[in-house]
């Protein structure tokens, strides 16, 4: 854990605003939810709540679904944690690529390398899970093969569709 030198007292409420600089670097905003955490040696740890963290099953069945239905590679990225590729973790993504993952609509790319570790290019398309205006995740299809079937967006795209709703508020 880093200290980031920020100290913020509790009002007579027992409200604690969160640092601005906080709020934008990890993409919090009003109305987001935060989760807290207590560990053995008394820390309180905030972490920004996502709902599909309790979902890694049904997002694991999804992501085999559609590596089947598509023929191509497909993961499942959460706010930290990536689903369906055990061997590769969110450390490992690229700079371009998170930058496409945090997008509030779909995108295509061309020849652009996925992780630090892997020098290979892909094409590919993502398609984030908004729901009330949230990001909750994000389908990340792939191939060295070159463009996806439009089919195979299409697939992307109605998973995409079917999670937002389920978490509608």
């Amino acid at each position: 854990m880093k200290a980031t030198g920020i100290v913020r007292r509790l009002d007579d409420l027992g409200r604690l605003v969160i640092p601005k600089e906080i709020r934008r670097i990890y993409r919090l905003k009003e109305g987001d939810s935060i989760e807290f955490f207590v560990s053995e040696q008394s820390e309180i740890i905030l972490k920004k709540y996502s709902y599909l963290n309790d979902e890694k099953e049904m997002l694991t069945r999804m992501v085999n679904t559609l590596k089947e239905v598509t023929k191509t590679e497909v993961l499942f990225l959460l706010e930290d944690e990536i689903i369906g590729n055990d061997n590769i973790l969110m450390d490992e993504c690229s700079h371009d690529l998170i930058q496409l993952i945090r997008q509030y609509h779909p995108s295509d790319f061309e020849s652009m390398r996925l992780f630090h570790e892997n020098s290979d290019v892909y094409s590919g398309s993502i398609y984030p899970v908004i729901s009330d205006s949230h990001w909750l995740g994000a389908f990340l299809l792939y191939s060295k093969q070159g463009p996806l079937h439009a089919s195979a967006k299409a697939s992307a795209s109605i998973m995409s569709a079917y999670l937002a709703k389920q978490f509608e508020h």
